[in-house]
């Protein structure tokens, strides 16, 4: 701000433009509705902000030429505070996600100095309030049910963390995505903006294991893939299985390593004598029917080494509490995904023949072009005209909602 009122020979230059014609008065009406957004009137310091536009025109304020003068800065400098604060909370969101959210990596966009200047520079205040406000069918929707509600704290809360949500702006390629909505346990496959394939999910437990929100391309899959156990799994779960049942480790296909070589006699070693802190094995689970990845699974770039992929473990599908993995995404019909995003030819077909193979072997398969995968949360979303609302599993909405408020 002090730069822009530099390049401007520090003239008033919103009450030069705003003042004579009254459209400041549009600047306070809008923000008198801000509550409507689920934002907080007492962040834009509204009752400061009327008192000393309505004191412009008031023989009290001519007391002396200073006055006068320190009136004008007050009141200029507060009107562009209050704009630009309430353009970016509009159309950025008021709080950054990033800075707020364990787990959030998509990279919304920001306000830059070239917004914040050209925010300054309108030419015409109330055709720019107008333009700005949100128009989506769902945040339409939001407000509408904020603005009836005698809701409880909690369902206000969830309307306006998801109204903030829908205020993010960050790139989805409408032209195919596949598009996993964490809370509602969902995944759909978007094709030139219609729906072309929709399925249930499992993600991460809330409790250390949360799926995190992402935005990514699809590079490929591998059909009857290798899991290279992470060591928090090995230590916490293989070991402890191990340890009870000797045999476990052979009937579940999974092969022991050290320094790299694969263990020829893992039957033999003394499991009872190892703990997380002293484990100096790495464990993989080979392919085939037990694998914990199922059939296939399909990679994209995250610095969080999570995946969609297949499942052997069916029945947690028909749970409707779906917060069950370590943080992957596990797909309720993988091959119809494949289908999805591959579409018929040589390489689904090639996917198709190796998932049913009895002597699996595993084998990546590039996908060109890549297709966008969006990894996020939503606790309420619009279907056949009403309003959806999920659980919010990771406790999220409480979160926002504090920040916003």
């Amino acid at each position: 701000m002090r730069n822009f009122y530099a390049e401007n020979d520090y003239q008033p230059i919103l009450l030069t433009k705003f003042y004579p014609d009254s459209s400041l008065f549009s600047l306070i009406d809008y923000l008198e509705q801000l509550e409507e957004h689920g934002l907080s009137k007492s962040n834009y310091r509204l009752n400061e902000l009327k008192e000393l536009i309505n004191g412009l025109g008031g023989k009290d304020t001519v007391k002396n030429l200073t006055a006068v003068y320190n009136h004008l800065i007050e009141a200029e400098l507060l009107i562009a505070e209050s704009l630009t604060n309430y353009s970016f909370a509009l159309q950025y969101g008021q709080v950054n996600p990033r800075r707020i959210l364990n787990r959030y990596y998509i990279p919304v966009k920001r306000p830059d100095s070239l917004v914040f200047k050209n925010v300054l520079l309108t030419a015409n205040l109330k055709h720019y309030l107008d333009s700005i406000q949100p128009n989506a069918k769902l945040y339409k929707r939001l407000q509408e049910r904020l603005r009836k509600s005698r809701e409880t704290k909690e369902n206000r809360s969830t309307l306006i963390a998801n109204m903030e949500r829908l205020r993010w702006k960050y790139t989805k390629d409408s032209t195919g995505m596949v598009y996993v909505n964490i809370p509602a346990f969902e995944l759909n496959v978007i094709k030139d903006e219609q729906l072309i394939s929709k399925m249930k999910v499992v993600v991460g437990k809330a409790d250390g294991h949360e799926t995190p929100m992402l935005s990514s391309m699809i590079h490929s899959v591998q059909v009857n893939p290798v899991w290279h156990i992470p060591t928090s799994i090995a230590t916490k779960e293989i070991l402890v299985q191990a340890q009870a049942d000797k045999f476990y480790l052979a009937n579940h296909g999974i092969d022991v390593y050290y320094k790299g070589e694969k263990h020829e006699n893992a039957d033999s070693i003394e499991w009872s004598g190892y703990n997380k802190e002293n484990l100096p094995y790495t464990f993989k689970q080979r392919p085939g029917n037990t694998n914990s990845l199922g059939l296939i699974k399909f990679l994209f770039k995250n610095g969080s080494s999570v995946y969609l992929h297949d499942t052997p473990v069916k029945a947690t599908f028909n749970r409707s509490m779906r917060a069950a993995s370590h943080g992957c995404v596990r797909v309720e019909q993988p091959l119809n995904l494949a289908l999805a995003i591959f579409g018929e030819g040589e390489k689904y077909n090639t996917i198709k023949e190796e998932m049913g193979s009895v002597d699996p072997v595993a084998r990546t398969i590039k996908l060109k072009p890549q297709v966008q995968v969006i990894l996020d949360y939503f606790t309420c979303t619009e279907q056949a005209g009403k309003l959806v609302f999920y659980q919010d599993i990771y406790k999220q909405d409480s979160i926002l909602y504090r920040a916003l408020k």
